[in-house]
This record gives structure tokens, sequence and C-alpha cells, in this order.
């Protein structure tokens, strides 16, 4: 297998990045468009597998039609709602039954802007996928997640009302917890779903992308990452509650108001610390959760069940980018996000392997219905990522 590389660097990036933020600030916004395009063939283009790049071949004028009236659209509704809370609603409403379409067209048009070897991909999921992966699942999940809470506080009051039904009390923790646990399955399924649907549809050329993975591995990491999480949270209140305790101890021995207030700095910084702690921890535990699923889905993913790929990405790696690129940046204020992004595309990147036995010659872009555009570009005006993690 043939690792992907990036021959990209910070500094060569930096003077597009910082171009793009003062046209788009001199512009008001109106060289968006443009800027994205940059960003992307820079990244594209530094893309490697085997000697050969890829490329974006969306244009600034091609993104900027959709970019106005993803603006207006915008506007409209600020101006709706403020004459009209319940148009507003409306208006709102409106837009997330529309998410699924945005998602939809957004995808078919970055996935037929990129191209790799001269092919160019393309994505063939149905919109009615995209309103169930998007709308409907998530809907259920949402339904999940909170009737578990909602009943517990309701199921009290009813009890006060109605004392005869008392016995219904006995079952409010056995309610609570089979919602959660069915609000856990679901997100794995929804997992499973989303990433089915957006490699299964993908395209390169005439070549078809095909990925099998199963809820319970799914749920499986999502386990062990929720097991992490209850652990650092815990581990971080009583190191914190530790601190304060301590804390408490030596004002109270001091005794003197102003010795007191003196100290109230030495807590702030010490809870500031704490709080970096808890950011730091959950960075890693996401790091933990990434790599799995990445691993996972690209040992059980192929390109016409003849080119393979494989994800060697550790959490140990992953979360030191991650968390010496959130310190660099908030270091420098915000000037180091350059060489943030191309250090995490270059980790990503050589730790993507594809077999490359079988070789990519034989596929040609396949003709695709022509249709307008306009549609898609509204899709992509919004910016929506539906990544997997990949």
């Amino acid at each position: 297998m043939q690792p992907l590389s990036f021959k990209g660097s910070g500094s060569e990036y930096f003077k597009i990045w910082i171009v793009n933020i003062l046209l788009t600030i001199v512009t008001l916004g109106l060289y968006y468009p443009w800027a994205k395009v940059r960003n992307n063939r820079y990244f594209y283009g530094n893309t490697e597998l085997e000697n050969r790049n890829f490329d974006y071949h969306a244009t600034g004028k091609q993104l900027f039609i959709g970019y106005l009236i993803a603006m207006a659209l915008f506007i409209a509704f600020t101006v709706i709602q403020q004459v009209s809370p319940i148009g507003g609603g409306v208006v709102l409403l409106i837009f997330f039954l529309a998410v699924p379409w945005i998602i939809w067209r957004s995808m078919r048009f970055s996935m037929r802007m990129t191209s790799y070897s001269n092919v160019r991909f393309g994505f063939v999921g149905k919109l009615s996928g995209s309103y169930m992966n998007y709308l409907v699942y998530p809907f259920l999940l949402f339904l999940a997640i909170y009737i578990g809470p909602v009943l517990a506080a309701i199921l009290p009051m009813m009890l006060l009302k109605y004392p005869d039904l008392s016995w219904i009390a006995m079952f409010t923790p056995v309610i609570f917890i089979a919602s959660l646990a069915f609000a856990f399955y679901l997100y794995a399924m929804l997992k499973k779903k989303n990433t089915m649907y957006t490699l299964n549809g993908s395209r390169y050329g005439q070549g078809e992308f095909e990925t099998r993975v199963e809820t319970q591995k799914f749920a499986m990491i999502l386990l062990k990452t929720l097991g992490m999480s209850l652990l650092a949270f815990a581990a971080i209140s009583l190191l914190i509650g530790v601190v304060l305790s301590d804390f408490k101890e030596m004002a109270d021995s001091i005794g003197d108001p102003k010795n007191m207030q003196a100290m109230n700095p030495i807590i702030g910084v010490a809870m500031a610390l704490a709080y970096l702690g808890l950011i730091i921890a959950s960075m890693i535990i996401l790091a933990y959760s990434i790599t799995r699923q990445r691993t996972y889905i690209y040992d059980n993913t192929s390109l016409d069940n003849k080119i393979h790929f494989a994800s060697t990405l550790k959490a140990r790696p992953l979360a030191w980018v991650m968390v010496t690129n959130f310190l660099m940046v908030i270091c420098t204020l915000g000037l180091a996000l350059p060489w943030a992004k191309v250090r995490m595309a270059r980790l990503y990147l050589n730790n993507t392997h594809v077999s490359t036995d079988s070789g990519f010659d034989e596929y040609v872009t396949q003709k695709q219905k022509e249709e307008s555009s306009l549609g898609d570009q509204i899709g992509d005006a919004f910016d929506i990522d539906v990544g997997i993690g990949l």
C-alpha cells in the first residue's frame, strides 16, 4: 500500500490565508467564494498519491451566485424575524426542512469538482437517503435523548395529582435508563447510516466505492469513548475539589480579609488550568474516537472491490497535534492557524494508505447528466461539512 502525501508548508499557505482574510474583510465578505476556491486548490493540489495530485475545479465565479443567494436568504430571515417572530420561526422551520437538500446538493457539487489524476469524483446518493440520514434519524435521536429526562420530570408532578398511580414511580428509572440506552444505540446506527450513505454513493470515474460497517462496532467505540470521558471528568472534578479545599483551608488559617482577597487571582489561575486540562482531556478522548472509527471504516471500504484502503493514524500522535495546534493558535492569537491546518492535513494524509497494485489508469470520468448546477452551488455556499472523519 502507498500512503498519500502532502507537499505544502505552513509558511506557503500563510500567504494565501492572510490575503484571503484581508480581501474578504475589505470586500465585506464578497470575496469569500474566491477565498474558498484558493484554499481548496492549495490543499487538493498539494495532495499526492504515486506522484499524481488531486485537483479542485470549481471557480469563484461559480460559487459566487450561490453565495449571494444564500446571503440574501439569511438577510431575509433576519428581517422577517425582526418584523414577525412567528414568521421568523416559520422561515427557520423551512430552513431545517431544507437542510438535507442543501447537504445533498453540496455533496454532489463538491465531489464533481474534485479529481485525481484527471478523473472526476461523483456522488449518486439519493435525496431520500439524505432526508433519512440528516433529518429523520437525528430527530429520532433527539427524541430518545430527551424523552427520559422529560418523563422523569413529568411523572412526579402527575403522581402528586393522581396518588393512586404511585406504582408508576418504580418504572421511572427504568424508562430513563432505557431511553438513554436507545439513544446510545441510535447514535451508533446514525454513524453507520451516514458512513454508508456517503461512501456507497461516492464514485471515482466509473468506479464505485463500497463500505460495509456494523452498528455494533460503532457502539463499542462509543461505549469506550463514553467511559473514558466519565473517568476524565471525574478525575478533573476531584482534582478541582481538592485544590479548592486546600485553598479554603489556607484562607481560613490566614483569617485576614486582605490576604484572603490576595488569593483570589491564585484561585482564578488554578481554575483556568483545570479548565485547560478539561479541554486537553476532551481532545485526547476525541482523538481516540476519531482514530478508532477511521481505522474501522477504511478497513471495510474498497473501490470496485479491488482497490483497498487503510488508516494507520493512532490516537497519540493525533492528540499531540490537536493539543499543540490549539495552544499554538491561542498563543499567537490565531496567526498560527495556517501552520495548524497544514500539520493536521499532513498527519491525516501520511496515515492514509491505498493499495495501488491494480492501478488507476483504467478509470475515466463517467459522463454525468447535464443539468443546472445552480442548486448545487447554493448548497455548497452554505459550506456544510458532513465529513465522516476521513
